[in-house]
């Protein structure tokens, strides 16, 4: 094997371990979120209702955990007034929301009214876990708040909290099929008032393209080497 040959490969190796060296770098998971709320046309009688984030610290980080979210869509409706902030919780449905929870700031929420007549929601979740993973994670959480009680109150929903929506416990090693997704079936009354399909649909990794970038760059000069040689 020639000496040009041997260090290309030097090179890709040494990108491969410091890309993948959790020591090295935080955890970000990047997907989509579509939740289906046609459903709530039926129960217009506990509107408004609301978008509502949670960031929850957990004991497991030692140092702090972001989550943002962004290009938030609203079909046959719009985000309304102006959110509620608790904790970190900053931004707003029309543009950016962003929550990051630490031994500080345990508890995090944000939620924001959207009209009635909104039939799908879409938006992207970007989640930075610093690491390690020791004890209790930070959990990240999504639901739908109804004002059938007189105020804001979580749907009833399949998952384990029987609140949310969407769920990620953070993690230095998560990947998509750590975002759980569910349906919600009653409002806090009792009435049915929201059912429909929630999925998580990941973004490209930075990380793969990163590598895909090395390995078409190592593959050119390696080409390029050969011909060398012929000539």
């Amino acid at each position: 094997m020639n000496t040009a040959f041997r260090n290309t490969l030097a090179l890709i190796a040494s990108a491969i371990a410091l890309l993948c060296a959790p020591a090295l770098r935080a955890q970000v998971l990047t997907f989509n979120v579509d939740i289906v709320t046609a459903g709530l046309s039926a129960n217009s009688a506990n509107a408004p209702f609301d978008l509502d984030f949670q960031l929850n610290y957990g004991n497991a980080a030692l140092a702090s955990n972001t989550v943002a979210l962004s290009n938030f869509s609203f079909t046959g409706g719009t985000a309304l007034g102006s959110p509620v902030l608790s904790g970190s919780a900053t931004g707003s449905l029309g543009s950016t929301v962003s929550l990051t929870a630490s031994s500080a700031k345990p508890f995090n929420e944000f939620y924001q009214q959207f009209s009635s007549g909104t039939t799908d929601i879409k938006f992207t979740a970007t989640v930075t876990e610093p690491g390690p993973d020791i004890g209790i994670p930070t959990e990240f959480s999504a639901a739908i708040l109804d004002n059938s009680l007189g105020s804001p109150a979580q749907l009833f929903t399949t998952a384990p909290d029987t609140l949310s929506l969407v769920t990620l416990s953070l993690s230095s090693s998560n990947t998509i099929g750590n975002v759980k997704t569910y349906a919600a079936f009653a409002s806090a009354d009792g009435n049915t008032s929201l059912t429909g399909v929630f999925a998580a649909i990941p973004e490209p990794s930075t990380t793969a393209a990163i590598l895909g970038g090395i390995v078409m760059m190592a593959a050119c000069y390696a080409r390029r080497f050969g011909k060398r040689q012929m000539v």
